[in-house]
């Protein structure tokens, strides 16, 4: 199964971005931008998960609703929050 995070990460880049860009352009802190390419969504705000999801995807000209579906399933695949 392809990794959300590693299809975020090699599409920004492709496009020659780098993370600082990101944040300015899409007003999503850095650090949730970096969990997102290493798959730790656990640490962006329930609320937010999505739509940061989002809008990062519409930057990167992506396709939402296969990454959508690829966040599901590999939510259900793992907790959301590690073992503590």
């Amino acid at each position: 199964m392809d990794d959300i995070g590693r299809i975020l990460k090699e599409r920004r880049m492709a496009c020659g971005l780098e993370i600082g860009d990101v944040a300015k352009r899409t007003c999503i802190r850095s650090c949730y931008l970096k969990a997102m390419e290493e798959g730790r969504f656990h640490i962006i705000p329930k609320v937010f998960d999505k739509g940061y999801l989002r809008i990062y995807a519409n930057l990167l000209n992506m396709e939402t609703q296969p990454l959508f579906a690829l966040y599901d399933r590999q939510k259900c695949d793992k907790p959301l929050h590690p073992q503590t």
